[in-house]
């Protein structure tokens, strides 16, 4: 509660200082009075009209009165309105003021972020897709910028893959090997940097680049698409104040449920017999278990209450501020997120994550030609918790094992040990354990001593803007460089500390001695560890043309050099990226756009002679209803069609440098006399190959969008076809098997992806009602169609199959009986007995084993998109955003439901299969042994991971005008809103579980924002 207070006043004492602030300008303010109409001279309604710190709007008549500073400009805003800037002399002699209609697609308000510059949304060629950051906060309080993308853009699955296509890492199984598509390039603010802990806030926009034409200017580091941020900047003579506040907690939305320790010994006992040996346990053994005493017989539930608390707590204050004149400008923004933890016990109930985070944006105008940006921010992380890994024990330490706590009044009061220990509980216990469990994540928090992570990060931007207007009109040249650095480390106090195993009397429950592991210490010296870095460099220099001949032709044109080197802790080359770009764009009447975009790409992972390579695109865009024959028409206000194609040449996917090279290796050791002498030999590993070269992503992308019926209904279509060629890869299958260590690496592979994206929208208002509905779809779906390998049965092949498939056993059932197994074929993963999978001798050879592996599964979801909804009636607003994906399948793996030998027993093994069950058993028999044969990837496990999630729901009312007024405030909003709701699924319950770590949760909060 103390944090609570601490920020309400932060809070007042800002709005405090903002309102002096006010009050201390009124002293030298001129009052200005005028009327505002449009061009057909109808007063404009609630038009804003700023200067400096003073605001009001227009009424229903469009006038306004409005104080302020000497000398200071007045700038006039309405929505669907050109903005009007007017010098203090100017507006205080205008009776009245005319505000034009900005033009649709080509307003001032109306252009988008771009690779390296901005364009009229109207002249956009390539396939992107854009999101206001402020629209998007006016109705959902997401904190962080990656949290907003999800659901709500076009073409983008989750946050960071573009079209769910790309260039992959393989990420391994437990029989193959799966591929992960390549993650979007971010650049924020013009050079790429990661997004960890930026705020939505911050932010004024977000551009999704998705085909080549639109993104090849980032060169090869863009093969994936390209997710562009820009940030926040002051306005001249437009002071802004804004401050926001939200208190949420978090719920677990599902926790593991494993069997007590009567229930474990039960099953435990069945596994055994399964396995044809005697029952470890014995029945009065297992009654204790059930029925005594709590500390004799443990029955431990790390999911309880007694370890964890209903909800965890968080908060956040960001305050933002800005304004400047036409000389200088500024932007910044303070923020603190604080986060507690779910644990309720020790130190663990004081865990902490805090995050500050500062950035300044500054313009300045040098002179009349020249202009420059500085932008810094720094972010500071600190997260607090126990030692130990609660979490990972939790999901495995069995619950009779040990009683983590043995209370005092159990233990004879004249024990040495008890008498003489250095370290208790709150004076009551003991910590408990064994010779096993000499430490445990209960003691760990009560007595290990703390753990911090401490991280910070630090980004530098620096833009400087000439205006070579005097050498020709239309002419500019651009710098821009970036430095970020990223360190993180971690401060451990370690204490040791002794857990005592008890011995318990033979008639009664107490503890009639004691047995000490380990030794009681706390030095207080705090251990610095756990370094890491990371650092990124980013340059480049841009030559810029736009021009517009007779109001007819427009020319713009773009000459980049652009270098980029990015290092992390133990990564000794980096990775570098260095290219030269040219785009050369022709727009007519508004009507056809071609845009020719290329880079010379440079790369240095390849063999020289071969380093360099050129990546051109072309695309083309014809505005339909800018033709004359549609000017008739009523019901379409916009119509525009896209076609674009490329090639992309990109060193991204050779994972290394030297791999052009023959590399050598050691090759063990090499003995002679008699064993006396050994030597370390060397071989190849691979010989070299002096014609690698780059991969390459070749595109088409053909798109449509449009407006209807008086922009009540809106869409969006693209279809996209790609082919990911010259793949690096080791071809083994070209060469002999004796020639192994001696296969080069080369371009080999292709994948091919086919998909479409369509978006649809309603925006309707009636009276005091909005409606506003927003779904947009995605489907792709791709095809290894060049792979190398060589199989002996046709199924097994991967080439034809898609780039994320997973191959596995087909599951036909569970062994009946012992003639069962007789009868079928032999399955060569282990022995086999009654209750074990069977699984299906595909070549029918009589033996089941991995050359019976067929397609299985996508892991990812050939569909996916996003539904937003947003519903206002007068001041409140109800919106909800949603998310779903369909079409893949996932595997229940880990120990929590494929259980092996004496691991921890969850709630699935109710089902296991005993001769009895044979006929309704959900899981396979049970085994005190290692299941070599049940546990291998198989239909068995595969399971339908298609959802729908209810990702957000926010109300929030803005404040009539009075009480803001009231308040000295120009807008005030309260909300409450909810995260991660609820999702429907078919197999929800396995979607919600997350075991090994901390839980999924679902959020509440609520909140104000004000804005002076």
């Amino acid at each position: 509660m103390k944090n609570i207070y601490a920020i309400i006043l932060t809070l007042l004492s800002m709005a405090l200082l903002t309102t002096n602030n006010a009050f201390a300008q009124e002293e030298k303010t001129i009052n200005i009075e005028s009327v505002v109409f449009d061009e057909n001279g109808n007063p404009v309604e609630n038009a804003e009209v700023f200067s400096g710190r003073a605001y009001t709007k227009t009424d229903a008549s469009g006038r306004f009165s409005i104080s302020i500073e000497q000398g200071a400009n007045v700038i006039i805003e309405a929505e669907g309105f050109s903005r009007q800037e007017l010098a203090q002399d100017e507006a205080a002699n205008m009776v009245k003021i005319t505000l034009s209609r900005a033009a649709f697609l080509y307003g001032t308000d109306e252009k988008v972020n771009v690779a390296f510059g901005k364009t009229f949304e109207g002249n956009v060629v390539g396939a992107i897709s854009t999101l206001n950051a402020n629209e998007i906060n006016a109705v959902d309080n997401t904190i962080w910028a990656g949290n907003v993308m999800t659901g709500r853009t076009l073409g983008l699955m989750g946050s960071s893959s573009i079209r769910g296509i790309g260039i992959g890492i393989d990420v391994g199984d437990l029989t193959g090997s799966g591929l992960f598509s390549g993650n979007a390039l971010f650049v924020v603010d013009g050079l790429p940097r990661d997004i960890q802990s930026l705020r939505l806030t911050e932010i004024e926009s977000i551009t999704v680049l998705k085909d080549i034409n639109a993104t090849i200017l980032y060169g090869s580091a863009a093969v994936n698409g390209v997710v562009l941020i820009t940030t926040k900047r002051g306005e001249a003579f437009k002071t802004k104040s804004d401050l926001s506040f939200n208190y949420g907690i978090s719920t677990p939305r599902a926790l593991p449920k494993y069997l007590n320790s009567a229930d474990y010994m039960t099953y435990y006992n069945q596994a055994r017999e399964n396995d044809g040996l005697e029952p470890l346990f014995d029945e009065e053994k297992i009654e204790n278990f059930r029925n005594g005493n709590k500390y004799r017989y443990p029955d431990v539930d790390y999911y309880s209450d007694e370890y964890l608390k209903a909800f965890k707590s968080y908060f956040d204050l960001n305050g933002e501020f800005s304004g400047g004149n036409d000389v200088a400008k500024y932007y910044s923004n303070l923020g603190w997120y604080s986060s507690g933890g779910i644990l309720d016990f020790g130190e663990a109930a004081n865990a902490r994550n805090n995050v500050f985070n500062v950035r300044g944006n500054v313009d300045l105008k040098i002179n009349n030609w020249i202009k420059t940006s500085i932008d810094g921010s720094s972010i500071f992380g600190n997260n607090r918790s126990q030692r130990g890994n609660f979490w990972g024990a939790a999901a495995s330490n069995r619950p009779y094992e040990f009683a983590p706590l043995l209370p005092f009044d159990l233990i004879d009061p004249e024990n040495s040990l008890l008498n003489g220990r250095k370290n208790d509980v709150e004076g009551q216990y003991l910590l408990g354990g064994n010779s096993n469990f000499v430490t445990n994540p209960i003691a760990d928090s009560y007595s290990g001593g703390d753990y911090e992570s401490i991280y910070r990060k630090y980004s530098f931007n620096n833009r400087i803007d000439f205006d070579l207007g005097k050498i020709t009109e239309g002419l500019s040249f651009h710098t821009n460089i970036s430095f970020d650095y990223f360190t993180q480390y971690t401060q451990t106090i370690a204490n040791q500390y002794s857990v005592y195993e008890p011995i318990w009397s033979d008639t009664e429950d107490k503890i009639v001695d004691l047995k000490q592991h380990g030794k009681d210490a706390k030095p207080g010296t705090q251990v610095v560890g756990g370094t890491f870095f990371r650092r990124r460099f980013g340059a480049y220099g841009l030559f810029s043309y736009d021009r517009v001949f007779n109001d007819v032709h427009h020319i713009t044109g773009s000459l980049l050099g652009y270098g980029s080197n990015y290092r992390e802790q133990g990564d000794f080359q980096g990775v570098k990226h260095a290219h030269l770009g040219l785009q050369l764009t022709y727009a007519y009447n508004q009507k056809y756009m071609v845009d020719f975009s290329s880079a010379y790409v440079n790369s240095v992972k390849l063999p020289e002679g071969n380093r360099t390579g050129l990546s051109p695109t072309l695309g083309l865009a014809w505005m339909m209803s800018a033709e004359d024959f549609m000017s008739s028409s009523r019901s379409i206000d916009f119509l525009k069609f896209r076609l674009s194609a490329g090639v992309l040449n990109s060193d991204l996917p050779i994972g290394g440098f030297f791999y052009y090279d023959n590399r050598y290796g050691g090759s063990g050791s090499y003995n002679w006399y008699e064993g006396g002498r050994s030597r370390s030999g060397v071989r190849s590993n691979w010989s070299s190959n002096p014609n690698l070269g780059f991969a390459k992503r070749n595109e088409i992308n053909f798109g449509m969008e449009g407006l209807f019926f008086n922009k009540t209904f809106g869409a969006e279509f693209n279809v996209f076809y790609d082919v990911y060629s010259d793949l690096v890869t080791r071809p083994s299958t070209a060469y002999p098997s004796f020639y192994t260590d001696f296969i080069p690496y080369e371009n080999f592979g292709t994948d091919e992806y086919k998909g479409a994206e369509l978006a649809l929208n309603y925006n309707k208002t009636l009276g005091d009602w909005k409606f506003y509905v927003e779904a947009n779809m995605l489907y792709v779906t791709s095809e290894r169609t060049k792979v190398d390998e060589v199989y002996d049965n046709d199924y097994q092949y991967r080439q034809g199959h898609p780039v994320d498939a997973s191959f596995g056993l087909e599951a036909i059932g569970l062994f009946e009986d012992q003639t069962d197994i007789d009868n079928s074929p032999l399955q060569a993963f282990g022995t086999v007995r009654p209750g074990d999978i069977k699984y299906k001798d595909q070549n029918n050879d009589g033996i089941v084993d991995n050359n019976d592996q067929i397609y299985l599964r996508r892991w990812q979801a050939p569909f996916s998109g996003g539904l937003q909804v947003k519903i206002s009636y007068k001041n409140l607003t109800l919106y909800a955003l949603g998310e779903g994906r369909s079409g893949s399948k996932t595997f229940m793996e880990g120990s929590y439901y494929a259980i092996d030998g004496d691991d921890k027993y969850s709630e699935v093994v109710l089902g296991a299969w005993t001769p009895e069950t044979k006929n309704t058993a959900t899981y396979p028999r049970l085994s005190s042994q290692s299941s070599t044969n049940n546990l291998r990837r198989s239909t068995y496990w595969l399971y339908n991971n298609d959802y729908f999630s209810i990702r957000k729901v926010q109300l929030t009312y803005n404040m009539p005008e009075a009480i803001s007024k009231a308040m000295f405030m120009k807008n005030l909003d309260v909300f409450v809103d909810a995260s991660d709701v609820f999702q429907f699924a078919k197999n929800r319950k396995i979607r919600d579980l997350r075991v090994g770590n901390e839980p999924y949760y679902r959020s509440f909060s609520i909140g104000v924002k004000a804005n002076f």
